[in-house]
């Protein structure tokens, strides 16, 4: 069986106490600020495979940008004060309302499988925003410092050293702490600039600051210890991170996070309709598909029913890809097609011949194929016309897709298959089926398919 999927979501968050950053309130009434989550995927060695820095969207008073999400109560428009709600419900740690597809509460940090021999760390902090850039310039510098004691903390979670019913943890406690420059910020009218709520003053220098992170570890057995457990009052599955600023800068924030299962790793899920889809792929956490009327589309790649939004013309398509930035359509007039992999318009240019070809994908930089004569092809995303390389067999394919080291094909009996990608013919391996399918995408640890019943289903990568 395969790893089951949890999904880590901000529900919200509340300001228990304002901020003092400055006394001209440059950056808009009271506070504004964003959430960044650090995520971190380890090896069981503590080798760190992926470090992602995500930035919500700045949340606060719209009245000097637009583009920022209003939230608090300090004017019509805006402005975090003490005792406000984001969302504004009495209950901000319970999710309210669907998941969002842009990143404000609630919506998602993490969902996918879980690997026995990797650890997910994911380190949520709320930020107070101000144009100045001060404490963010040695955030991310810090943590690529700090993999090695991340690493060492994942060998011990992996090596079952550590308590599974201890899976939240700050950086303190792995003998590390972040520190920088917070020149000005100390004075009498303070001084704007980006910092971490829950800065303290630097014993060790009069103008800097230190910051002390907290980390949930999540493996299978501490994600299903979370997404099971009651530990603060708030609800299973619920968790409460604060933050506590030094007394001179007031801030006091908490975010609240849910840990849920969706489900087991061999099951589908429906996330939602896939009305007409005859291909699909993904790309930055999107998912592309072409429509039988002859629409491009894109959506998030979350497990939500969420609207695909149309995006252009993707004419008589055969097949998807996405690498290095764009994306690929092979059509029923045999040509390869490119644009910008960007949820926006964009015309396609004709970059080659794509014969007979009923599914497409791409993998480390190299596009696939498989074609009617049950043959699996192979060429370079470059932008011009060069041949494809037989490589093996493709016997019934009728969709194609590619993650994890593999290939992955969906034949018209709904057998789903893989392979790794080698340019030589060799077995593909059964490994579930996907009834009713006729697209395939894949996203790290994670499988989409769309439907002949026009649904839009989701299972862990086998």
């Amino acid at each position: 069986m395969t790893s089951s999927v949890y999904r880590v979501t901000i529900n919200g968050f509340r300001c228990h106490n304002e901020t003092w950053d400055d006394a001209l309130n440059w950056d808009g009434k009271h506070d504004e600020v964003f959430i960044d989550v650090n995520t971190r995927v380890l090896e069981r060695n503590g080798t760190v495979l992926t470090r992602l820095d995500q930035e919500s969207e700045l949340m606060g008073d719209t009245s000097n940008l637009p583009g920022r999400v209003q939230a608090g109560s300090a004017s019509s428009q805006g402005g975090i004060i003490t005792g406000d709600k984001v969302p504004a419900v009495p209950e901000p740690w319970r999710r309210h309302g669907p998941i969002n597809s842009l990143r404000f509460p609630p919506y998602t940090i993490f969902e996918g499988p879980l690997d026995p021999d990797r650890v997910v760390m994911l380190t949520p902090t709320i930020w107070e925003w101000d144009p100045g850039a001060g404490f963010w310039d040695g955030w991310l510098d810090w943590q690529i410092k700090a993999d090695a004691e991340y690493g060492k903390r994942a060998k011990e979670i992996v090596g079952n050293v550590w308590p599974v019913t201890k899976p939240i943890f700050d950086a303190v406690s792995l003998g590390i702490q972040t520190v920088g420059s917070m020149a000005g910020l100390w004075s009498p009218l303070g001084k704007a600039m980006r910092r971490p709520i829950g800065t303290q003053r630097d014993p060790a220098n009069p103008d800097g600051g230190s910051f002390n992170p907290v980390t949930i570890a999540l493996t299978a057995e501490t994600a299903e210890f979370l997404a099971t457990s009651n530990l603060q009052g708030f609800g299973t599955g619920i968790t409460s991170i604060r933050y506590a600023d030094d007394p001179f800068l007031r801030g006091v924030y908490s975010i609240y996070l849910q840990v849920e299962k969706l489900h087991d790793g061999d099951d589908w899920a429906d996330a939602g309709h896939a009305n007409g889809v005859i291909a699909m792929t993904a790309a930055d956490g999107r998912l592309y598909c072409a429509t039988n009327d002859g629409i491009l589309n894109v959506r998030p790649a979350s497990t939500t029913e969420v609207n695909w939004q149309p995006i252009g013309a993707a004419p008589a398509v055969t097949g998807l890809a996405a690498t290095g930035g764009r994306l690929f359509a092979t059509t029923s007039g045999n040509t390869l097609l490119t644009q910008d992999a960007a949820p926006v318009i964009a015309d396609w240019a004709t970059i080659g011949h794509a014969n007979a070809v009923v599914g497409l994908t791409a993998l480390d930089g190299t596009l696939y194929c498989a074609t009617t004569d049950n043959k699996l092809w192979a060429r370079p995303p470059v932008l011009s016309n060069v041949n494809w390389t037989h490589i093996g067999h493709a016997n019934g394919v009728r969709a194609l897709a590619a993650g994890n080291s593999h290939l992955y094909a969906l034949t018209g009996d709904g057998q789903l298959w893989k392979r790794p990608p080698v340019h030589a013919d060799i077995v593909w391996q059964p490994v579930g089926q996907a009834p009713q399918a006729r697209a395939l995408a894949a996203v790290p640890g994670s499988l989409f398919a769309a439907t002949t019943a026009d649904r839009l289903l989701r299972r862990a990568m086998p």
